[in-house]
């Protein structure tokens, strides 16, 4: 009994011990998120397009799967002017007072479309802003943009947008810019099933892995035990986490298992029935539509060779994204509304031009719309 108690009690002084250190992270982060909230953008990080700190917080969306939240554009510097809802931020691109003629144009993809994403980009750097500056500085038109990226889509939830939108606008053309998040399809084992193909990859990671959830209406709702799903997004077990991967030495890299090979190939089988879907349902509309697979970094033999800044350091990443590449190259080639981009030198090797190893900067995205501009110019003339 007297050691029965004895445990009882070292178990309560080491919980309290956890609790107190969770509460001190927790006020510690909110202290520090309020002072860089609070810090205005200076005029050089605007003019050089250098990143801007933002942090996302993302929501279960009932018909989309995730979305942001309408107070993260607000806040945002890209788009607390802009027409927007939880989905999409409206700009309008104009170089003279009058025009000719007027298109509006839906645009899909992940983070590195997402207008938000002024972390990778800084401001006004994504790849659909120099763009459509460049587009709108060759013609005398106006061009209405709708930007429905989002960080973390993969092509089933660009479906989902689309049609979405497609509910409540007519667009003249809709480009969809992805390829990299595919990925997901073959890392995440609640999309391996063919029922979740539609599905978010980050509210499936959500649910399951840490049991929690937080929707439009800010309300948390829970799919695990509430005790399990508390202590797993705790600070404190996920700096537990990061400090055990840091302590694990990582297996050598033998090359993918035929089973790994299977997966990615049928990752890219999805992309490729998704963007057909995404092409019909335009074409049902009387809408125009352009697939872009996007570059990455490490694609291709001659990335990180001697004398090179390098992002990327494993091997297990590069050669699953190359296989992925290869997969997502041969459906594109064969479909006429497809752009390849993801063959470009720079944008495969030069790490400069990228603020991560997945995340173009803005130099990276002036070079994304240089090699898309014409293309998208000789759709809207037509």
């Amino acid at each position: 009994m007297k050691i029965v108690k004895t445990g009882l009690i070292n178990l309560a002084v080491f919980a309290t011990i956890i609790v107190s250190i969770e509460i001190s992270i927790n006020i510690l982060r909110y202290i520090k998120n309020g002072i860089q909230s609070a810090s205005p953008v200076s005029s050089k990080t605007i003019q050089m397009g250098e990143p801007i700190r933002t942090r996302w917080k993302q929501v279960f969306h009932p018909g989309v799967g995730h979305s942001h939240q309408k107070s993260e554009f607000n806040k945002n510097i890209n788009t607390s002017k802009l027409v927007h809802d939880n989905i999409s931020a409206t700009e309008v691109f104009q170089s003279k007072k009058s025009f000719d003629s007027e298109f509006k144009i839906l645009v899909l993809g992940g983070s590195t479309t997402d207008p938000l994403g002024t972390q990778f980009s800084g401001y006004r750097g994504t790849w659909v802003h120099h763009l459509f500056d460049g587009v709108s500085q060759s013609n005398p038109s106006r061009y209405i943009v709708d930007n429905a990226g989002n960080g973390g889509s993969t092509s089933s939830n660009e479906l989902l947008r689309l049609i979405t939108k497609l509910h409540s606008n007519h667009y003249d053309l809709a480009i969809s810019f992805n390829g990299i998040n595919e990925i997901y399809f073959a890392n995440n084992p609640y999309l391996m099933n063919k029922e979740n193909i539609l599905a978010s990859h980050m509210v499936l990671l959500a649910m399951g892995d840490f049991g929690i959830l937080k929707g439009l209406d800010n309300k948390i709702y829970f799919s695990r035990p509430i005790p399990i799903s508390i202590v797993k997004n705790s600070r404190t077990y996920l700096h537990l986490l990061n400090i055990k991967k840091k302590l694990t030495r990582p297996k050598p890299f033998t090359g993918l298992s035929e089973k790994e090979k299977d997966m990615i190939a049928y990752a890219a089988n999805i992309w490729s029935r998704n963007i057909d879907f995404m092409n019909s349902v335009s074409l049902a509309r009387n809408v125009q539509y352009l697939a872009i697979l996007q570059p990455t970094l490490g694609i291709g033999s001659d990335y990180c060779s001697i004398g090179k800044d390098c992002k990327i350091l494993d091997p297990d990443y590069m050669a699953r994204m190359n296989y992925l590449y290869a997969f997502l190259r041969e459906h594109c080639n064969i479909r006429e509304y497809c752009m390849d981009i993801s063959s470009d030198k720079d944008l495969t090797s030069n790490g400069l031009l990228y603020t991560d190893d997945r995340h173009p900067n803005s130099k990276g995205n002036k070079k994304i719309a240089e090699l898309i501009q014409n293309r998208i110019s000789q759709i809207l003339s037509n």
